[in-house]
């Protein structure tokens, strides 16, 4: 097989119209291309070039030969630059899928700090449950996934703690006075309960909770998403289990209140997902040991 630095070197000779000048350009000597082209020629058992007076001229089988190889060769010269850019983590794209809770707990302010770091690398981020993001993951859609526990994974996915973060059950105005003691879950049924949909990790925690108590989650209003708790909690529609870190703003200014309760809720961690069969990119690969550091 003819070597590609044959082609290269034919290709710049052709594009410049000179030895000498295609030298200049490949960092080399006049004698080394002349040669070069030589053996090419020698290999392919026909004359390129004319040798004339005034330098080079392609002949025939070397015009077609040419409008052949160029493209091949600024292809491979496009693709050395890419990967160039990629190995230096100028450029890259990092596939994730991630959870609301998730997004909101941690990833948002990651995303901030890698990219100050590597602003050439793009985030393609597909949002969406528990469920989906690890599917993704294993169908290899997505390169990493960002998620709360609980998570039920099975090889070749594994988990890596990330942030840590605590439960909170938290009332709006009206039931402000049950904050003045604690309570137990057995007490909740008799007010309304605000509970992320079924299928979520998070309502998959607190029915997990209620069993491990004997008991039975039944909630009265049920919204698709986490960032519609508070607003439901803060209009007096019912009590409501959220991520302390996402009710610090809305605690603080007295818009809600927290309640304590006698069973102890367990803390919960938002992990990164990886699935070990597939290979990461450079750029996801950086995201990787950027997030797990």
């Amino acid at each position: 097989m003819i070597s590609f630095d044959y082609y290269r070197v034919f290709c710049c000779a052709a594009r410049r119209g000179s030895f000498t000048r295609a030298a200049e350009e490949l960092l080399t000597s006049q004698s080394a291309v002349s040669h070069t082209v030589a053996a090419l020629e020698r290999q392919l058992g026909c004359r390129l070039f004319l040798r004339t007076g005034r330098g080079i001229a392609l002949t025939a089988e070397g015009r077609r030969l040419y409008e052949l190889a160029e493209s091949g060769c600024e292809q491979l010269r496009r693709a050395e630059g890419e990967i160039t850019h990629a190995v230096n983590l100028d450029s890259g794209v990092v596939y994730i899928g991630a959870t609301e809770t998730a997004m909101r707990c941690f990833l948002i302010g990651a995303l901030g700090r890698f990219h100050q770091q590597y602003p050439g690398i793009k985030f393609r981020i597909t949002n969406g449950s528990s469920g989906e993001a690890v599917e993704a993951l294993r169908a290899g859609t997505v390169d990493l996934t960002v998620a709360p526990t609980p998570l039920h994974l099975r090889h070749p996915l594994s988990q890596r703690p990330l942030r840590r973060f605590q439960d909170i059950l938290v009332a709006g105005p009206q039931f402000a006075a049950l904050a003045r003691r604690p309570l137990r879950l057995l007490e909740l049924s008799d007010y309304p309960l605000i509970c992320l949909a079924r299928g979520t990790t998070t309502r998959d925690f607190v029915e997990d909770l209620y069993r491990r108590h004997g008991l039975t989650l039944s909630a009265d209003i049920e919204p698709a998403t986490s960032d519609l708790v508070l607003p439901l909690v803060r209009e007096n529609l019912g009590l409501g289990f959220v991520p302390d870190i996402l009710a610090q703003e809305a605690l603080s200014s007295g818009e809600i209140f927290p309640l304590t309760l006698q069973e102890p809720i367990p803390p919960r961690w938002v992990c990164l997902v990886v699935n070990e069969s597939h290979p990461l990119s450079l750029a996801a690969e950086a995201f990787f040991k950027f997030l797990i550091s």
